[in-house]
């Protein structure tokens, strides 16, 4: 088998929706709220707000199934590809997410309940993530130029 075909043969893994929420880490960064949305032996679809870079290695977590690693192997917009260094067993994959509640993305969602420790849902994540279009960096530095306008205003003004 060459190099070539065993990447065509990776992609024809059989698919199952999952839907699921996760926790992806990466090296030197905070825990990350992710959602599944679907995954196979061989990789999975996740959507979240972080910015990962193409070719970063993963950790996540597969409910049920434990943790795995992963490197990112494409994006578009929120949502991101992630193959696993090792495809999964037929077990774990089986076992990934199977008492898994489904998260309906893409529907109006009830008002957020807050977590135990005050922090949004992570549908609520999820929810407000397709609705901006501005990256974090991006509103920083907006605010920063509203700021800094403000004083300077203020100075002219004495």
């Amino acid at each position: 088998m060459n190099k070539a075909s065993g990447k065509n043969e990776a992609r024809r893994a059989e698919r199952r929706e999952a839907n699921a929420a996760s926790t992806l880490r990466t090296e030197g960064a905070a825990p990350l709220d992710v959602v599944v949305l679907d995954l196979s032996a061989t990789g999975l679809r996740i959507v979240t707000n972080a910015d990962l870079a193409i070719g970063q290695e993963v950790s996540i977590g597969l409910a049920g199934a434990g943790a795995t690693r992963a490197f990112v192997a494409w994006r578009r917009d929120s949502q991101y590809g992630c193959a696993f260094t090792q495809p999964l067993s037929a077990e774990d994959e089986a076992r990934a997410f199977s008492n898994s509640t489904p998260i309906a993305l893409g529907r109006p969602a009830a008002p957020a309940a807050a977590t135990p420790n005050g922090a949004e849902s992570l549908e609520d994540l999820v929810r407000q993530h397709r609705h901006w279009a501005i990256p974090g960096d991006a509103l920083f530095g907006i605010l920063a130029y509203i700021v800094a306008a403000v004083l300077a205003v203020r100075m002219l003004l004495g």
